[in-house]
């Protein structure tokens, strides 16, 4: 064998085996040794799903758009779990994410919606850089959209572990290709969906899974940087733990991955004051914590929201896009996260900024105190003190006298 030819022959065969390793230890493994645990709370794909799942490989929709949600992407919603993929031939986990993660897209958006967005994703949002799909059949987008609302925790394959029914979806008969066969459909139909969309709103899941897990780990831990010490204070009185340790709460969430780990404390003032001392104490507790938010609030936020949190700042007449007004009755439905959220990270295309850059974890717990408590009384309740339109006037106008002035020497 001549040198040159050597020079030629032993790095293909360097490669080759390097290539071959590497298929070995990324596909042939993996296949031989996944063998995840069954869910009790997934059900296996439906003939309908599954040809929906083959449009998806086919149009390469796998290549955009990942079905995996990490710990730390703190946007993509609930952790996967290994047996999340138990009924997947093989994974269509994918790697990039051109498109959002569609991990936990079942239940997001109604059918039609989805039906809109591959005829043309323009439709639906304007600027996006989706190919059209408008090729299809409508048997091949129904079926596409099978399978995607099928996936995740609020997806038509989620079952309920102590029931073993499904949570959000029924069963009912259909025909293809003139044969019949069983699909998944929203309970209830319109109704059903309409049920789960407002259960969603109101549990506000799109809170970013970053915030979700500080506040758990406020809850469950002891902290040892000085501003998280501090924000054990505010949280103590803002939530309950709902289980007793982050063991109990693991074990919890390997069989419904939506629980959550606290319970919210109440910040709406009881219409009949309490008599029993300890009642009275977290009543005084709340209002202590709120309060101490509201200086922070005078300071950071009330320009543009107003002192008692109505929107109506000096600086929001002067703002396209006006400053949320707290008192409205959609605020009282927002959790500890959902405030630490956005007051985390500020509110897109607004002028509000990230306080998160600026305030302690502390801090902003505090002012998602105030927030709270403004939001479940409609204002100030018994926070206000002197009134917010008497601010300016001399003392002589609550009845206060001031002492003589010193004479002059």
């Amino acid at each position: 064998m001549s040198t040159n030819r050597a020079n030629y022959l032993y790095p293909s065969i360097g490669m080759g085996l390097i290539l071959s390793a590497i298929i070995f230890v990324v596909i042939l493994v993996p296949r031989w040794t996944f063998h995840p645990p069954k869910p009790d709370y997934l059900r296996d794909y439906t003939k309908q799903e599954l040809r929906g799942r083959e449009i998806y490989k086919s149009e390469g929709c796998w290549y955009c758009h990942s079905q995996v949600s990490r710990p730390q992407d703190w946007d993509a919603g609930p952790i996967s779990r290994s047996s999340d993929y138990y009924y997947d031939q093989y994974h269509l986990v994918g790697s990039e994410r051109s498109g959002p993660d569609l991990s936990n897209i079942g239940g997001k958006f109604p059918d039609e919606y989805h039906i809109l967005h591959h005829q043309n994703p323009r439709y639906v949002k304007p600027g996006s850089i989706m190919p059209r799909y408008d090729y299809l059949s409508m048997q091949q987008l129904m079926d596409l959209t099978a399978y995607l609302q099928s996936l995740g925790v609020y997806g038509r394959r989620e079952l309920d572990p102590a029931t073993g029914q499904m949570k959000y979806a029924k069963f009912v008969h259909s025909t293809y290709d003139g044969h019949d066969e069983v699909i998944a459909v929203w309970k209830d139909g319109v109704a059903g969906r309409e049920d789960l969309a407002k259960t969603l709103y109101n549990e506000h899941p799109e809170v970013p899974y970053k915030y979700n897990k500080e506040i758990e780990e406020l809850v469950y831990t002891s902290p040892k940087e000085k501003d998280l010490q501090n924000a054990k204070t505010p949280i103590n009185a803002m939530v309950t733990k709902a289980f007793a340790n982050e063991d109990d709460l693991a074990a919890a969430r390997k069989k419904d991955a939506t629980v959550r780990a606290w319970d919210e404390v109440s910040f709406k003032e009881p219409t009949v004051p309490p008599t029993d001392p300890v009642a009275l104490a977290s009543l005084g507790k709340i209002r202590q914590i709120a309060n101490q938010g509201r200086g922070l609030f005078n300071n950071e936020c009330s320009t543009c929201h107003g002192l008692s949190g109505d929107g109506m700042g000096w600086s929001a007449y002067s703002m396209t896009k006006r400053p949320a007004n707290f008192h409205e009755a959609k605020y009282a439905d927002f959790n500890t996260d959902t405030w630490f959220w956005r007051i985390s990270r500020g509110v897109p295309g607004t002028q509000m900024p990230q306080w998160e850059l600026t305030l302690g974890a502390d801090q902003r717990l505090y002012l998602a105190a105030f927030l709270k408590y403004v939001s479940q009384n409609g204002g100030l309740g018994k926070l206000e003190g002197m009134p917010v339109e008497s601010y300016g006037k001399p003392p002589s106008a609550y009845g206060i006298t001031m002492p003589p002035a010193a004479p002059a020497k």
